[in-house]
C-alpha cells in the first residue's frame, strides 16, 4: 500500500523506512520517518465502529493515566482517534524501543506479567469507559462448538484419523456448555488476548502492553487463563506472535510456574475460590478456543491436525493438575 496519504493525516510528511510489523490478524508497518520511529497498524473491520474505537481508547488513556505500560494512538490533525482511508481504518502509535520477548520459565517475568494484569483488572474494575462494547466472550463454548461443526460439514474427511479426538473435543465442549457458568465469578474489563505475543519486557519488568483489541467486560479467568497458558507452561519453542502454528503448539502443564502467577496476580486483585474451583474450564475453552480458531488461519487440508493427541494429553493434564 501507499502509506504516505495515510500518514499525512498525522501531519507526516516524510518516511525514510517502512518495514512489516509482526501478528496473524491485521496488517502492521514499522515506519521510520526523520523525526521518530511509529507503528502503523490496521484495525480489523469487526473493530472499527465508533463506539467500539471511542471504549478501547478510553480504557487505554485510563490505564496510561495510572502510570501503566501502554501505548495510546495519536491522533489525527483533526483530531480523530482514528485515520479511516479508503475504507480502511488506520491507527498511529508511538513505537517503543528496547523492548525484550518473554523467556520461558523466567520468574521475575512470570511474576511481572501476572502483577501487571492484576493492576490492570484492578484499575478497571469500576472504570466506566466511553463507547459500547456488549461482547460475548470470543472463545465461548456455544460458539467454539457451532464454528467446529460447520467445518466438520462442509469439510467432509478433513479430521480423517482423528476421529476420536474430534469425539472427545465435542464432549469438553458440551462439558463447558454445561458446567462452566461463569455469572458468579469476579468481572472486571480484561485485555482480551494476554499473552507473550502482546507483552514485553524490559529489564524483567513488563515494559509495554499491546494490542488491547478484545478489551472487553468479561470475567477476569478470560485473561487469567490466557496468563497462566502463555506464560506459565511449557514449550518445545518459542512462542512466534506472526506465526499461528508456534501461538497453538503443544504446550505442558507447568505447575509451580502457574503457582507463581497466581499468587502475584492475587496481591493486586480478587481472586476468590469460585474463581479457582473455575480455573480449570477457563483454561480448557482456551485451549480448544485456540485451536478452533486457529483453523480459520490454516488451508482446509491442515485443519484437521490441530486436533491431535497433543491436545488431548494437555486438557487431561489441565484435569489432573488444577481440577
Amino acid at each position: 500500500m501507499d502509506i504516505l496519504p495515510v500518514l499525512r493525516n498525522y501531519g507526516i510528511e516524510e518516511i525514510t523506512s517502512v518495514s512489516t510489523g509482526g501478528g496473524t490478524a491485521c496488517s502492521k508497518y514499522i515506519i521510520q520517518t526523520p523525526a521518530k520511529k511509529y507503528l502503523l497498524r490496521e484495525r480489523r473491520k469487526e473493530f472499527c465502529p465508533l463506539e467500539i474505537i471511542l471504549f478501547d481508547r478510553s480504557v487505554m488513556e485510563h490505564l496510561r493515566k495510572n502510570s501503566m505500560p501502554v501505548v495510546v494512538a495519536e491522533k489525527t490533525l483533526s483530531g480523530e482517534a482514528v485515520c479511516r482511508f479508503n475504507d480502511r481504518t488506520y491507527e498511529l502509535l508511538e513505537y517503543v524501543e528496547g523492548l525484550e520477548d518473554f523467556v520461558p520459565g523466567d520468574k521475575d517475568q512470570i511474576t511481572s506479567a501476572a502483577h501487571t494484569l492484576g493492576k490492570m483488572h484492578r484499575l478497571l474494575h469500576n472504570f466506566k469507559p466511553e463507547g459500547k462494547k456488549d461482547w460475548q466472550r470470543e472463545f465461548h463454548p456455544y460458539l467454539l462448538k457451532s464454528e467446529l461443526e460447520e467445518h466438520v460439514r462442509n469439510l467432509p474427511g478433513i479430521f480423517n484419523g482423528s476421529e476420536d479426538t474430534l469425539v472427545r473435543v465435542f464432549q469438553e465442549l458440551d462439558m463447558l456448555i454445561e458446567d462452566f457458568q461463569t455469572d458468579n465469578l469476579t468481572h472486571t474489563i480484561v485485555h482480551g488476548d494476554y499473552t507473550t505475543a502482546n507483552v514485553k519486557f524490559r529489564n524483567g519488568k513488563v515494559g509495554s502492553i499491546f494490542d488491547f483489541d478484545w478489551t472487553s467486560f468479561q470475567n477476569t479467568l478470560y485473561d487469567i487463563s490466557r496468563g497462566i497458558i502463555y506464560f506459565c507452561f511449557g514449550r518445545n519453542a518459542p512462542v512466534d506472535g506472526s506465526d499461528i502454528l508456534s501461538l497453538v503448539q503443544p504446550c505442558q502443564v507447568e505447575t509451580e510456574n502457574s503457582r507463581v502467577f497466581i499468587d502475584s496476580y492475587r496481591k493486586e486483585f480478587t481472586f476468590t475460590g469460585n474463581d479457582a474451583e473455575n480455573l480449570p474450564y477457563a483454561l480448557k475453552e482456551t485451549i480448544l478456543g485456540a485451536r478452533i480458531r486457529a483453523m480459520r488461519k490454516v488451508p482446509d487440508t491442515e485443519k484437521g491436525n490441530l486436533l491431535d493427541s497433543s491436545l488431548l494429553k494437555l486438557l487431561d493434564s489441565i484435569e489432573n493438575s488444577f481440577g
